[in-house]
Parts: structure tokens; sequence; C-alpha cells
């Protein structure tokens, strides 16, 4: 299966976690990287749609890979979003080049996932955090995944780190 991941974080330099996925998914046969801010800057204007879409069409499954900035994706990720899923490219008349590709969302976050509970000091999991990207993929016609969530990333261990890591390989390789 051909896996192109779309990693956006704003502070990238600073992350841990982010950077050990990133790093982890470059070592994966049939997974193509791209880090937003690393291609384009935090310029949306230089997002070059006919290239991202191109790589989109060639992908079996695309992945999505961020932390969450209050409760949403990164701003590059959502203007990626906002400008490659073209109305006739993605959706509506004749927008069907993402219909039928596996969408995978690998999201992270500052504190322990049992924190994004009904529990929980967020009171909505990440699942109802991101239904709005899940729905994007949804009705662009993508099957959409279980979120992989690396939670706890400010105060995450190296083994935590490296188990996340881990975990995140052999979801790439199936």
């Amino acid at each position: 299966m051909k896996t192109v991941v779309i990693m956006s974080h704003s502070y990238y330099k600073d992350s841990r976690v982010n950077k050990a996925l990133f790093e982890a998914a470059k070592s994966v046969d049939n997974v193509e990287v791209r880090h937003l801010e690393e291609i384009y800057g935090t310029d949306t204007s230089k997002i070059d749609v006919a290239t991202e879409q191109k790589i989109l069409e060639n992908a079996d499954r695309v992945v999505f890979q961020f932390p969450l900035f209050w409760f949403g994706m990164p701003p590059m990720l959502k203007a990626y979003v906002d400008l490659v899923f073209a109305h006739g490219w993605a959706y509506g008349t004749g927008g069907d080049k993402l219909k039928g590709k596996q969408f995978q969302i690998a999201v992270s976050s500052g504190v322990a996932e049992a924190e994004y509970s009904k529990q929980g000091k967020v009171a909505l999991a990440y699942d109802e955090l991101l239904l709005p990207l899940q729905t994007t993929g949804g009705y662009c016609g993508m099957n959409i995944n279980k979120i992989f969530v690396s939670g706890g990333a400010l105060n995450a261990s190296d083994d935590d780190i490296k188990n996340y890591a881990d975990k995140y390989v052999t979801l790439l390789k199936n």
C-alpha cells in the first residue's frame, strides 16, 4: 500500500514526539513523507496545489500527522485541506480523486490521552474533536481509519516516545 504522510507542526524544531514519528515514518517502505512547513514555510499561498494533488492521487492511504492546536489542526494543514481538497477534484462534480483511499489521522496532544474523554479535562474524545476532519475525508469518499493518538507529549519519556514511534511504524506497515 502506497502511503503519503502529510505532517504539519508550527513548532517542529521544539517537538519531540512528532519528530520521532516523522523520522520513523521515513524508514517504512512505500511511505512518502511531506513536512508542510519545511516545504512551504508558513505562507499558505506557496502551497503547490497541482503537485500536492498528484501526490495524493498516487497514494492508497493519506495520513495527516500533527499536534492538536487548540483542539484542531495547525494552520498550514488547514490551509492545505482548503486548497488541495478542491471542488471538482476531491468532491463535487468530477471530484472523485480521493474516493476509496484510506484516511488516517495521527495526532499528538500535550496532555495525557485520558484528558480527552467525557471524564477528562477536555470532556471530549479525540474522535469528537476531530470529527470535522474525519467528515472531510468521508465527504471526499475516503475510508476513515481509527485515530492514532500519542498523548502526553509534553511529559513523555524517551521510552514513551520510542513506544509511540514503534506503534506508528506498525500502523504504517499495515
